[in-house]
Formats: C-alpha cells, sequence, structure tokens
C-alpha cells in the first residue's frame, strides 16, 4: 500500500473580531539586520516616542505593556528605522496565534495584560488540523 501524505492547509489568523484599530509607526530596533514581524505580534508603545516596538516582558519605557497586535506579517523593516502600520487595539485574538518577538513563551500574564488593553484572547482550535 502506498504511503498517505497528509497536508494540513491553515488558512486562519490571529485575527477573530476587529473592534478598533489605529495607524502608527512601528520601529525596528534591531541594530544588526532587517526583520520581518510576523502577524499576530505583540506590540508595546514607547512612553516618550509613541512609536509602536514589539512587546518587550522585561523592558522599560513603556515597552513592557502590551497595547496593540499586528493582523499582518510586516517584512523586511530595516535596521533602526520605521515603518507605517495600522493595529488592533481593541477585539478578538486568536491566542494560539499571539507571539513574542524574539520567541519568548506567552503565558497567562500575558494574555491578562492584553486583556487589561481591550484585546481579548480566545482559545481556538482549528477544526481543519488533524490530531495524530
Amino acid at each position: 500500500m502506498p504511503n498517505v501524505t497528509v497536508t494540513n492547509v491553515d488558512l486562519g489568523g490571529v485575527l477573530i473580531e476587529q473592534g478598533a484599530c489605529q495607524d502608527g509607526v512601528l520601529h525596528n530596533a534591531d541594530a544588526d539586520e532587517a526583520v520581518t514581524f510576523l502577524e499576530g505580534t505583540i506590540l508595546a508603545r514607547h512612553s516618550s516616542e509613541l512609536k509602536f516596538y514589539p512587546y518587550a516582558p522585561a523592558g522599560s519605557n513603556g515597552l513592557n505593556i502590551p497595547v496593540a497586535v499586528l493582523t499582518y506579517d510586516v517584512a523586511d523593516v530595516p535596521l533602526s528605522s520605521d515603518v507605517g502600520v495600522r493595529v488592533l487595539t481593541a477585539g478578538k485574538v486568536n491566542q494560539n496565534r499571539l507571539r513574542i518577538h524574539g520567541g519568548t513563551t506567552i503565558t497567562a500574564a500575558h494574555l491578562d495584560l492584553l486583556r487589561s488593553f481591550a484585546i481579548i484572547p480566545v482559545d481556538v482550535r482549528q477544526l481543519g488540523a488533524y490530531e495524530v
């Protein structure tokens, strides 16, 4: 019998229900290289510059307060530069698709912080995915 190849095609996104969006500037503070910010990246707002930065749980100057989520990929942002974005500031998101730039694991405390800013993480199971 031939081997069966199963390919999961996942068309789901982070956005479940849009409540409010805001236009702003996303800053790439990485001094080494261009960065792609992926859909679901949690963002914070710098307290004095008022630009969006990737959320940093151990950060300062407001970067440790999650206030927005990217709902699409922002590719190849040059090092130490800015790019215009529209971010979700209120609504429901798939908590399984949220990410902290840099790979920090998301905890219940991070989800609670998002809730305090009107971004409601919802645990969504993808019906099209096979469980093995």
